[in-house]
């Protein structure tokens, strides 16, 4: 795994974000060493190099949870490296970025997603999409959220991970 945030990652105290200070504090990370367009452009020399070392792989996918939502988005436009790509609880969803896409995508919202961003991100994609929304989930709930202990989470974790699995099969 990448160290794209240089060592600096934003400290777990920050979360939830539920307050001034930590909001301040979660937009200048995301300002600074997270910034998505720069994270963005070190992706495609990553995959390079991964090609490199797995000279096997014949197909790269990509699949982003929250703020590795934006990146996927970010890099899935001209000249990806990916032949498919997934968000799962995506962060900054964004419209426009749809609209670049070059890849088939797979896209599962939370309920904390902005709806109208997720249907206006499904409407300006013109290629094979997969885009849903798990309303009674939490943003997180494929990742470091997931309460298994609870039935209905647990459930939903499993379907939406067999999501991904049916599509990257699909594509990949």
């Amino acid at each position: 795994m990448p160290d794209f945030f240089k060592g600096k990652p934003l400290p777990q105290s920050v979360f939830p974000p539920d307050t001034e200070e930590k909001k301040k504090q979660m937009g200048d990370f995301f300002a600074g060493p997270a910034s998505p367009p720069d994270t963005a452009k070190k992706v495609p020399e990553l995959v390079k190099k991964l090609g490199e070392k797995y000279t096997g792989v014949e197909k790269w996918g990509s699949l982003g949870m929250c703020w590795g939502g934006k990146i996927v988005s970010l890099t899935s436009q001209s000249g990806t490296p990916f032949s498919a790509s997934a968000e799962v609880h995506p962060a900054m969803v964004d419209p426009n970025d749809a609209k670049g896409f070059k890849v088939p995508v797979c896209m599962l919202a939370s309920g904390d997603e902005n709806p109208e961003d997720v249907e206006n991100f499904k409407k300006s994609l013109s290629v094979e999409n997969h885009v849903e929304t798990f309303g009674d989930q939490v943003h997180g709930w494929m990742a470091a959220r997931a309460n298994l202990k609870n039935e209905r989470v647990k459930s939903e974790y499993e379907r939406g991970y067999g999501v991904l699995l049916e599509f990257y099969h699909k594509h990949l």
